[in-house]
Order: C-alpha cells, then structure tokens, then sequence
C-alpha cells in the first residue's frame, strides 16, 4: 500500500496518491496553498478598507472593499477546487468527486468503461503546462475528461498517469495474469 506521494501541479496545489492497492486508488488534488493566498489576499484588502473606513475614508474603504477584496474572494470563490478520483475494483466504479465554494458533484462511471489516463498539454506564453485526464471507451460518457480544469506546471500530471495506468495495467483477470489496457482486446 502506498500512502501520502505528492506531486506538485503548481504553486500550493498538490496531487496526492492518497491510497494505493490492488483494489483501490484514491487520487487526490486539494489546492490548499493558492486558497490560503487568495483568502489572505482578500481578507487583508477587507481589512485595509475597513481601516480607511475608520481613518474617516469612507469612499476610498468602499472601493478597497468592494472592487479590490471582492475581486481577490471571486477567484477564490471560481477557482479553488479541490478533485478527488476513485478507482474501486470490489465495487466496479470510478468515481470523479469535486468540491468548491459553490458546492459539491460526485460523477459515477464503470470502472469497466476506464481505457487509460492520459496528460493534456498547453502551451503558452513561453511555457507548456499539464493537466491529467482519464479515458472512457463505454457509457454514457465517452471520451476524454480532465481530472483537473486547469493546466499546471510540474510533474504532477504524469505521477497521476503512471499512477492510473499503474493500477490498472496490475489488475488481475480472472486467469490470475495482468489485465491489459486494451479494454476491447479479446481473448483467443
């Protein structure tokens, strides 16, 4: 069983290997350093323009308060998410959970219907960043679906690939052997 691996994806949010064993694989991505920045950020321009306000500054408060703490909490009110995936052999299920100030979405799919993971690129003003995604071949779903909605620096996309593909690629079959990736390959 491996427990706590982390990798970071970029300035405070890390990807963590929160469990890993033959029948279970719990991903997790909480971006807690990059909420703590933008909260402080927030509060502190709260408080600056409460301290004007008490100055006898009461417009220029105002304004800190509202355009500039305002714009730091909407960030962090839009972006800050925290991702968790399971990868449940004894149930069958994957399942994709995200939780955010606006509130909380738990997606079920076939663990069956799981092809592979797969890393996303993105370049961009002189940099390419990475984001993880896994791949469904059956259900309702099919296609490609991000683990994360941002793109980020570092190696924690591809620890979450070999991580996935790992675990799958170690699953045992019923004849005791490793199951393959090709979910569609049949047996002679």
């Amino acid at each position: 069983m491996v427990h706590g691996q982390c990798g970071p994806l970029f300035s405070g949010a890390f990807l963590k290997i929160v469990s890993q064993t033959p029948d279970l694989l719990i991903l997790e991505n909480q971006p807690w350093l990059i909420a703590v920045i933008l909260g402080g950020m927030s509060l502190g321009f709260v408080a600056l323009g409460v301290g004007l306000m008490a100055s006898g500054e009461v417009v220029a408060g105002l304004v800190v308060i509202l355009i500039v703490g305002a714009f730091f909490g909407l960030f962090l009110w839009a972006f800050v998410r925290r991702n968790q995936l399971i990868l449940d052999r004894t149930a069958g299920t994957l399942t994709h959970r995200r939780r955010t100030l606006r509130g909380y979405r738990e997606t079920v799919h076939a663990l069956a219907h799981l092809q592979e993971a797969v890393i996303q690129s993105s370049s961009g003003s002189g940099s390419n960043t990475h984001r993880m995604a896994y791949v469904l071949s059956g259900g309702m779903d099919v296609g490609t679906h991000p683990f994360t909605e941002v793109y980020t620096s570092g190696r924690g996309a591809q620890t979450a690939v070999q991580a996935v593909n790992g675990w799958l690629a170690a699953a045992p079959s019923s004849s005791g052997g490793a199951r393959s990736l090709d979910s569609d390959a049949i047996a002679p």
